[in-house]
């Protein structure tokens, strides 16, 4: 009986100690409170990036708002680049690995439109090995692939998002 009162008693002081220094979830994204809600601009071509970021604000409890004038916030986003490069070659010179390439830039913008941090470039690469005697599962594959490195390149972009705005915090 003492010896169960004892391990929970040192659960619990181990999960308060936790939360006191302040551990969180690598992966989870936040903002201060005086910094939300956030506007997310993007350009047209990089609407499904804005999509995949958005949703990623939303899982992490960080406000976003469709409108500007509303925001404290202004998260500024454009996709640079795709590129698929050949990254290895078979015996028939056909491409048995081609490399996946995505950029997107991100920067902080105060409401009045100042710039306040960036733009700052971050790239995706994905190796993918390729069947010369499957086309469509290639494209299919990349497809696939691309849409996971968006999300990633998401992923980033909040955390980045986020480093920014502790700096921002830190600052007096």
């Amino acid at each position: 009986m003492q010896i169960k009162r004892l391990r929970l008693l040192l659960s619990v002081a181990a999960c308060l100690s936790l939360a006191a220094c302040g551990f969180a979830l690598r992966g989870s994204t936040s903002l201060a409170a005086d910094m939300q809600p956030v506007y997310i601009s993007a350009e047209r071509d990089s609407q499904e990036l804005k999509q995949s970021l958005k949703r990623q604000f939303v899982i992490n409890d960080v406000a976003v708002t469709k409108r500007r004038g509303e925001a404290k916030l202004i998260v500024v986003i454009r996709l640079l680049d795709e590129q698929k490069r050949s990254a290895a070659l078979d015996r028939e010179a056909r491409d048995a690995e081609y490399a996946l390439y995505e950029s997107a830039s991100v920067e902080l913008q105060a409401p009045d439109g100042k710039n306040l941090k960036g733009p700052h470039t971050l790239q995706q690469r994905r190796l993918i090995v390729n069947d010369p005697d499957n086309p469509v599962g290639e494209e299919t594959e990349s497809t696939i692939v691309r849409a996971e490195m968006r999300e990633q390149l998401s992923i980033r972009l909040a955390r980045q998002v986020e480093y920014w705005s502790n700096q921002m915090q830190a600052q007096p």
